[in-house]
């Protein structure tokens, strides 16, 4: 059962992600895009935010989730010109292994 709700939750994420990655250069100047390290600099500051994990998206984008020990945590993506957009933002995170899988 948890393996199922995992594989939904990375389901939505990854429609999330693609979503944001396929966004023209007009909605990006809308949406909460900002420069990689100003955005990085913000979620450290306002909510002490640490990236956990990363991943390539092809070769056109990095994803990132950031989180707290608080529990808050932020997805975001950021493309090769080095603009950031944030895909996902929430409360209570929490950490689970995955069978076979090492850190």
């Amino acid at each position: 059962m948890a393996r199922k709700s995992l594989i939904v939750w990375m389901k939505g994420v990854l429609v999330a992600v693609f979503a944001a990655v396929s966004l023209n250069v007009a909605d990006a100047q809308t949406g909460p895009c900002v420069d990689h390290s100003v955005l990085v600099a913000r979620l450290v500051e306002k909510y002490q935010e640490r990236q956990f994990a990363f991943g390539l998206i092809g070769n056109v984008a990095v994803m990132e989730i950031f989180v707290a020990e608080s529990g808050t945590w932020t997805i975001i993506v950021t493309d090769v010109t080095g603009r950031s957009c944030i895909v996902a933002a929430g409360n209570n995170w929490e950490s689970t292994m995955i069978a076979g899988v090492e850190a």
